[in-house]
């Protein structure tokens, strides 16, 4: 359906950026897109895709490390970082360039350089004016560099930075134990690396439901991973070639390479937002309406600037949203059911309401829980470790589904599109048949617990 003629000008070409020029450009917008970087954004480039290739290969070392309960016995074999360095940037790059094909073919113009607004209908780069309708800023996000004392001594790297390392060192200290802290953990593992996270909250992955963050803890701790928290490093100091961390539990800890996973910040600052009056909150996140629209009409913000959510996929879901405002339609976001997983080995995955929110919400719910360990094809891979666990409030309404388990990242899908339906837990337990044997098949038994008619818990 094409709206009208307009020009749009896109700042960012990350997932929010070039979903949303391709989006213009299909309802008829003359779109520029004008990128500083490579296209694809973070996610692409140094977030998301190279860590997911890099956790599957780490699965592969893992696979071959325990092949012998399958009866193969692989004797020997080596791992050579920069063929996986090499392996994971083909992945990137293929991507990136299928991005770039992407815009080409609907007709988006790619700018490179630095977009900076000059007003309300004008933006700037490389010495040139646009003059446009509507402007869409999806500029992303930086990590969060912490002020520890010391810290401009030693060898650190932020998450993002990771992936310029062409090997990697022995001791590896990870201060975070958020999403991409526990990833990189577990990658570094499986590498045979000394890896040490510390985290300040009482456990890793403090927005995720406890019982399942307290179980992957557990789990990497046993695989090998040094994990302290309730603790922060309240200084570094250097010796020789190492970084000395003290912590606030009084021990200290050495390491080759300390790794920042803290959170991110907005990338708004130096875009002229104070010119035009674009209003900004905390860590210069921009303030959007549901339409993803800013204190400025004509201007709209998608993505990890406009701050919701940080996420590939929230941010190509609100840009397409920008676009299709700015081009004149009446679109909403929808934040209903936001899914959630960490690529860790076992996954976690999560959707709703977890077990603590919901208690203080509802205060009577019910809970129903089933392991992996009782599922055929989990033990058929020998990939039993973990549970689903399904919440629901006293009028059997599913309010929230949180698994720890293999392949949960694509089984939590499911779970998404119950919680946005509405669906009550009868229609999950009672309702389908499952295929047998299939690891979809602990999600109804979970939900059957919650009715006290489980067969195998």
């Amino acid at each position: 359906m094409i709206v009208m003629s307009k020009k749009i000008v896109v700042i960012g070409g990350g997932p929010a950026g070039y979903a949303a020029a391709v989006r213009a450009s299909k309802l008829g917008g003359n779109v520029t897109l004008i990128e500083k970087d490579r296209l694809g954004g973070v996610c692409t480039n140094r977030g998301c895709i190279p860590t997911k290739a890099m956790a599957y290969i780490a699965s592969i070392v893992e696979n071959i490390k325990n092949s012998r309960r399958f009866g193969i016995n692989i004797k020997e074999y080596s791992v050579d970082f920069k063929d996986i360095v090499r392996a994971r940037d083909r992945v990137v790059k293929r991507l990136s360039m299928g991005v770039e094909h992407l815009l080409r073919e609907n007709n988006v113009e790619i700018v490179k350089g630095i977009g900076k607004i000059v007003g309300s209908k004008t933006v700037e780069v490389n010495g040139r004016q646009i003059k446009c309708d509507d402007i869409i800023i999806a500029t992303g996000s930086r990590p969060v560099m912490l002020k520890i004392p010391g810290i401009e001594n030693i060898y650190a790297k932020m998450g993002d930075d990771i992936f310029d390392l062409t090997e990697i060192p022995e001791n590896i200290l990870i201060v975070g134990g958020g999403a991409i802290g526990v990833e990189f953990s577990y990658i570094f593992n499986s590498l045979d690396r000394n890896v040490t996270i510390v985290e300040l909250m009482p456990h890793i992955l403090p927005n995720i439901d406890e019982e399942i963050a307290l179980n992957l803890q557990k789990i990497l701790i046993k695989s090998g991973v040094n994990i302290y928290t309730n603790t922060v490093v309240s200084k570094f100091e250097k010796s020789g070639d190492k970084a000395v961390a003290y912590l606030s539990n009084n021990e200290k800890i050495e390491s080759d390479l300390v790794i920042i996973s803290v959170g991110r910040v907005a990338n708004s600052d130096g875009l002229g937002l104070e010119k035009i009056d674009v209003k900004t909150g905390r860590k210069g996140v921009i303030l959007v309406d549901e339409h993803m629209r800013t204190s400025v009409e004509n201007i709209y913000a998608a993505g990890d600037v406009a701050g919701k959510y940080f996420l590939a996929y929230t941010a190509y879901s609100e840009g397409i949203v920008a676009a299709e405002n700015a081009m004149g339609l009446d679109t909403k976001i929808n934040y209903k059911s936001v899914p959630i997983a960490i690529f860790s080995e076992p996954e976690v995955a999560s959707v709703g309401l977890n077990e603590k929110e919901a208690r203080e919400k509802f205060g009577e719910i019910k809970v129903g829980r089933a392991p992996f360990i009782i599922n055929g094809r989990a033990l058929a891979m020998n990939m039993y470790n973990g549970f689903i666990k399904v919440i629901v409030n006293k009028n059997n309404k599913i309010i929230g589904i949180h698994m720890l388990g293999p392949y949960v990242s694509e089984l939590i899908h499911e779970a998404a599109l119950i919680l946005n339906n509405n669906l009550k837990i009868e229609d999950l337990a009672e309702g389908t048949l499952y295929i047998h044997p299939s690891l979809s098949e602990t999600l109804k038994e979970a939900a059957l617990a919650c009715l006290n008619k489980a067969i195998h818990v």
